[in-house]
């Protein structure tokens, strides 16, 4: 017994380093993902909003299915609660402007998948949950959004 009474705090603090570690790691891996999101994001957005009149029907689609997308991963990824502040407002910043540029479309194309009967039931509650967080984001980013006067 004391051989065991020995080896436990050394045993502790080895275990204890490796939780420290894996929460850093995990951490900033969820930190770069979201600027990942964001950059990700940015060009078929700036693309698809310069040139949207200009586009074919199969063009606009493709382009619109990528951002609808990466707005759903970001809406998804802003909701992690370790998430840093700087890169939680590098997302807020291009998920607001995708969902002023894709309006109510992006919703849209969530609630046709989830109303579909094609789709397995686990791959309905993930549809859901994605709705719920575009949902969330929508009214944080854009509806609550200060206004132009109400920011000079």
């Amino acid at each position: 017994m004391e051989k065991i009474k020995a080896l436990l705090l050394p045993l502790a603090l080895v275990f204890s380093a490796i939780a420290v570690f894996e929460f850093g790691a995990r951490y900033g891996a969820t930190n770069m993902q979201a600027y990942a999101i964001a950059s990700e994001l940015q060009f078929p957005l700036n693309v698809f909003a310069q040139n949207e009149a200009n586009m074919d029907n199969s063009s606009k689609e493709y382009f619109a299915m990528m951002i609808d997308k990466g707005i759903a991963a970001g809406a998804m990824h802003r909701q992690i609660w370790y998430l840093d502040r700087d890169a939680q407002a590098a997302l807020d910043s291009l998920l607001g402007y995708a969902l002023k540029v894709r309006g109510d479309a992006v919703t849209e194309r969530y609630a046709l998948m989830e109303a579909s009967e094609d789709i397995p039931a686990l791959n309905q509650t993930k549809l859901a949950k994605i709705r719920e967080a575009l949902a969330e984001a929508k009214v944080d980013l854009i509806d609550k959004a200060p206004k132009v006067a109400e920011q000079e």
